[in-house]
């Protein structure tokens, strides 16, 4: 586990020739003054130093006298042990390590700038800080925020919000999952990004399934083509086979009829050549009757009249026969007429018939123009077929992407760990974690349902309790513990006592921890103090532990001083550091 220890921090204006020093103890610093005097401005100070731009509009007030910031840490990775100094002045930033020379970086103010993605990838990998998080699409390191994230403990929400002293991550997935596992010390095996990827195309589908149904539902045209088409298609079918047998027999029919009105035709004309013959040739008696022409008398003998005789009996049975052709072809044409107008009848019957079924004020005629829509519905329902589809394999890839129960399991574990820590440290506070289930489970909590002291109380249980489970985490590094106004300014003497009973209690772990607090000195000579902050360090915390007094507990705005008392020899060299190519 990498841990950084703060050994000292200065802060200068050249401009005004006053700054700031201070050395830190290894154990606790506690950081008194008055209300403004500057007590969070040190806090800020560390954190600025360190390339962390969340907290720097804070500082704005001392950003106006061109500060230089220099902040000496010790890094001890383990393995071994080396000297890390930060120097910084508005958007430069020299890092130097042990004797290897000083690297700068130019424009860091911006998260999102290329000099300050160098710096992060150098200032991660020396405390080995490798959390990632999802953003949108794709992993990518977490911010800076979040290494110090479990460290720090604002005045301005910490003391009212989880895990927003420092940093916005709204822009990340299951932000405090992963938060909390890396923490926790719990790995995380299943492809993440692989999962999101898959489940973003699942949403994806669903939407555009949606969209679909949505377009159909809204559509009535679509409605009464697909109601129409289920009640009418049936009956189409039917009737058009039905159309087509009656129509072909209406053809053969009219054919027919057209032929037998075309011998009919015939008929009628042979028959009136006949009449015309029979007359002329009863006019054209042999010996009694002239001929037309020439007026001379016909010959008469017995074979002259027999041709007579036969030609008027073969002209009247021929007339006779064609009589009776007449009369049957028209019996014929009739049974033919009355058979085409029985089919027509059929058929207009039948189809008007199917043009009177009305659905919805919608006819058969209109059916048949709502077999584009019918097409476009084929087309949706084919999309949707394959979108059905491919949900299924994407259900089947996401289920085949291990979903790590072991993992709930080792959270419902850390779970267990935490809480058991946090009703001690609660009960050492004098207060109750609710019995609601959603505050006692880690994962689960995000505030609790109190106000005042009792929040403040148990929001100090929970941030110390969150500590220890980091600091019991091998692969998590370890920033010195930094709690800015460990008092409300309402919180009552007896409040105040076991507020110090239990910051004593939790700096005899040796850690690092920074805090402040407020103090009040009247200027009369019978003041009367909040505390006394001497006696308090006698009381409670151990001779290691650093008082660094900001101002003199009467002054406002006192964070920067004459830097008359500031080594020169710091100043120079700082000034130097800054000047690296």
């Amino acid at each position: 586990m990498p841990k950084l220890t703060l050994k000292s921090l200065l802060v200068y204006s050249g401009d005004t020739d006053k700054g700031f020093f201070t050395e830190f103890s290894k154990s606790t610093n506690i950081v008194h003054g008055r209300n403004t005097s500057g007590k969070s401005t040190l806090i800020q100070s560390i954190i600025y130093s360190m390339g962390i731009n969340d907290s720097k509009d804070n500082l704005n007030d001392i950003f106006e006298s061109n500060v230089v910031f220099r902040l000496d840490c010790e890094l001890d990775n383990g393995n071994n042990v080396s000297e890390l100094v930060f120097v910084r002045a508005d958007d430069t930033l020299v890092l130097k390590q042990g004797n290897d020379q000083p690297i700068r970086f130019d424009g860091i103010n911006s998260n999102n700038s290329y000099e300050y993605g160098r710096y992060k990838t150098l200032f991660s990998s020396l405390i080995k800080f490798d959390l990632v998080l999802q953003k949108q699409s794709e992993l990518v390191s977490a911010p800076l925020e979040a290494a110090l994230l479990p460290y720090y403990i604002s005045q301005s929400v910490g003391w009212v919000y989880i895990r927003e002293s420092i940093g916005d991550y709204r822009f990340y997935k299951d932000f405090k999952l992963d938060y909390l596992d890396y923490y926790c010390g719990i790995e995380s095996g299943h492809d993440k990004l692989l999962k999101y990827t898959l489940e973003k195309e699942k949403k994806e589908l669903l939407f555009d399934l949606r969209q679909l149904d949505s377009y159909e539902d809204r559509n009535d045209d679509f409605r009464i083509s697909k109601f129409l088409n289920d009640r009418f298609k049936g009956q189409a079918k039917d009737f058009l086979e039905q159309y087509q047998k009656l129509n072909s027999e209406l053809t053969k029919k009219e054919a027919e009829h057209t032929r037998i009105c075309n011998k009919l035709s015939m008929l009628k004309g042979r028959q009136k050549v006949l009449n015309q013959i029979i007359s002329n040739i009863q006019n054209q008696r042999p010996r009694i009757d002239q001929c037309p022409t020439c007026e001379q008398s016909l010959p008469g003998d017995l074979r002259d009249f027999y041709v007579y005789s036969q030609n008027i009996n073969d002209a009247i049975k021929e007339r006779e026969r064609v009589k009776d052709d007449i009369k049957s072809n028209t019996s014929k044409l009739n049974s033919a007429e009355k058979g085409i107008s029985s089919l027509r009848i059929t058929l207009e019957k039948e189809f008007s018939i199917l043009q009177r079924l009305e659905i919805e004020r919608v006819t058969f005629d209109s059916w048949i123009n709502h077999n584009v829509n019918l097409k476009i519905l084929e087309n949706l329902s084919i999309k949707k077929q394959a979108f059905h589809k491919r949900l299924k394999e994407l259900n089947d890839e996401i289920k085949d992407i291990r979903n790590e129960p072991d993992v709930e399991l080792l959270r419902k574990n850390k779970e267990k760990e935490f809480l058991g820590r946090l009703k001690k440290k609660a009960a050492l506070l004098g207060v109750d974690v609710p019995k609601e289930q959603k505050y006692q489970e880690l994962y689960s909590i995000n505030s609790f349902p109190y106000q005042g002291v009792e929040l403040h109380k148990l929001l100090m249980a929970y941030n110390f309790s969150f500590y220890e489970m980091a600091m019991g985490n091998s692969r998590a590094h370890s920033l010195p513990f930094l709690l800015d106004a460990v008092f409300k300014e309402d919180i009552d003497r007896e409040s105040r006592r076991k507020i110090f009973e239990f910051l004593s209690s939790e700096s005899k772990t040796g850690r690092q921890i920074i805090f402040t607090v407020a103090e009040y000195k009247e200027r009369t000579s019978l003041h009367t103090q909040l505390f006394d902050i001497e006696q308090v360090k006698l009381t409670y915390f151990n001779g290691n532990t650093k008082l660094i007094c900001i101002g003199d507990g009467k002054t406002k705005r006192a964070f920067l001083y004459d830097a008359s008392n500031i080594d020169r020899t710091l100043i120079d060299t700082t000034i130097k550091l800054l000047e690296t190519v």
